[in-house]
């Protein structure tokens, strides 16, 4: 039986990912044999990069836990950070574009707070809100929102003219513009900044738990322990889920998009 034009270019679809992961793995045997002293343990365990078939070598029932509860800290930081930004950075960015004056105000300040690196700021956030739950997800939102309030304000300011004067000419309010033309038009713009803040809710959840001494660890402190303790498989296994966690994220606000998006604004 033949194959058909669709089971075909499903096929060609997945090559390119598969030959990537392909070449990954053989660079990542590489890197594990080509190492000196990286199996100079006495057990003959990886002391720096362990092979992938020895990843998992180093886990007992403890460590598993642990890391799984770290997962679960540092999805639960990722998730309300990235909902906060969400709604905090589509709330700036139409305030910005109701006039340049405002604009002109806020942006300057949120260039600051965006170029400034997070391992700057998280030990002042840390000093003044403690290492509570809170202030981890403070960190989050910081790193998060701009992508969301940038690309909010460009898909406002991206609107057509001829636009607007129909609403003009309407007689429409401020709040029914804003309802019916500036959130609608700018949705793919919000989206695309969506799946940049996604992945960034994550690196700031994980990159700010290394200051967070106390408390539950979350998934960068557990790499950090697992660093400092010399355990490489461990460390390695909380690296790729932490990865996983990004790639979830990240997929799940394309998701979106193509369920609320896609259908009206064709590409």
């Amino acid at each position: 039986m033949s194959r058909t034009p669709m089971s075909t270019s499903r096929t060609k679809r997945w090559r390119a990912p598969l030959a990537s992961v392909s070449v990954f793995i053989g660079l990542w045997y590489g890197l594990a044999y080509s190492l000196d002293n990286n199996f100079a343990s006495s057990d003959g365990s990886a002391l720096i990069v362990p092979p992938p078939h020895k990843l998992f070598e180093g886990l007992n029932t403890r460590t598993v836990e642990r890391i799984a509860t770290a997962t679960g800290i540092s999805v639960a930081t990722a998730f309300t950070g990235l909902i906060i930004a969400v709604v905090l950075g589509s709330a700036l960015g139409l305030f910005m574009a109701s006039a340049r004056a405002v604009e002109r105000a806020i942006w300057p300040w949120l260039i600051a707070v965006q170029v400034t690196p997070v391992i700057v700021l998280t030990p002042i956030i840390v000093r003044i809100f403690g290492p509570s739950f809170a202030a981890r997800v403070f960190v989050t939102v910081v790193v998060a929102f701009f992508p969301i309030a940038s690309n909010v304000l460009f898909g406002v300011r991206s609107i057509p003219q001829s636009w607007r004067d129909l609403f003009v000419l309407r007689g429409a309010s401020r709040a029914v513009t804003i309802r019916e033309l500036w959130i609608p038009a700018s949705l793919p713009s919000f989206f695309a900044g969506l799946r940049i803040s996604a992945g960034l809710a994550v690196i700031g959840s994980i990159v700010g738990d290394f200051f967070f001494t106390r408390g539950d660890a979350g998934l960068g402190r557990l790499i950090n322990y697992f660093f400092l303790d010399t355990r490489s498989g461990p460390m390695f296994v909380t690296a790729l889920i932490a990865s996983f966690v990004g790639f979830g994220f990240f997929g799940v606000a394309g998701l979106l998009r193509k369920l609320f998006v896609d259908p009206w604004h064709k590409p």
